[in-house]
């Protein structure tokens, strides 16, 4: 108990900060995602999610503008889209019309939803920003048994030799240029590769159903996308 008391000053400090950057950035980051990222890779991940069916009573969090926050509503009987960031939860309402959508501001370490209260939990490009053992607890203990923990998560660590370091020096010069704000201390600590992932969900309790890579190969530097489901095994 003493340690987890003295982790959570730590925890709300790390979550300020987040919140008042991407508040900050709202209104460019599309563009400069898409751009560190790669082209259209983003929009093949969503694609891959039109894919799933009867999700029920669905969390999404890191909903930023709402990217894909649409096509979870047209699958889930209700969607709470939640995100640290006010100003892209403000961003997230104005793009998206579907309505079994609510919004809220949460941060995915330490929520505020009763514990069983989600069939589905999203996570989008945003568990790498947290310390993972902490998000995934939460989301196991908001999940019901049987429930379904749906990730995306960046990779760089497939990129080899030369397509890696014209990653990077994208993927840093879009950030410095294009958003022209401080980030967080540390922002890419928590980078994972599918292994770590994998590993992180096992040791949180979770069992990993499937792990697919998406990337749109036309760059040897755009990076890869992993969509991983899990779930939390019943009876628990």
């Amino acid at each position: 108990m003493l340690a987890l008391a003295l982790s959570v000053p730590g925890m709300m400090e790390m979550a300020h900060e987040h919140s008042k950057f991407w508040s900050k950035v709202a209104g460019k980051y599309e563009v400069v995602v898409e751009q560190q990222i790669g082209t259209n890779t983003r929009a093949m991940a969503r694609e891959r999610l039109r894919r799933e069916e009867r999700l029920g009573a669905v969390a999404e969090f890191g909903c930023g503008t709402g990217f894909n926050t649409e096509v979870l509503a047209a699958r889930a009987d209700s969607v709470v889209a939640t995100d640290l960031a006010p100003g892209m939860l403000a961003l997230a309402k104005r793009n998206v019309t579907a309505q079994n959508v609510v919004f809220k501001q949460e941060d995915c370490q330490r929520t505020s939803f009763s514990d069983a209260s989600f069939d589905t939990v999203f996570l989008g490009l945003v568990l790498h920003f947290t310390e993972p053992p902490k998000a995934l607890a939460e989301m196991r203990r908001i999940l019901k048994p049987n429930g379904t923990l749906m990730i995306l998560n960046p990779d760089p660590f497939p990129l080899k030799g030369f397509a890696r370091f014209r990653w990077l020096v994208r993927g840093y010069f879009y950030g410095i240029t294009r958003y022209r704000t401080k980030p967080p201390k540390d922002i890419f600590k928590y980078v994972m590769t599918e292994a770590q992932l994998c590993d992180y969900l096992v040791k949180a309790g979770f069992k990993v159903l499937s792990v697919e890579s998406i990337r749109n190969t036309a760059r040897a530097s755009n990076l890869p996308i992993e969509f991983v489901k899990a779930i939390k095994p019943g009876g628990e």
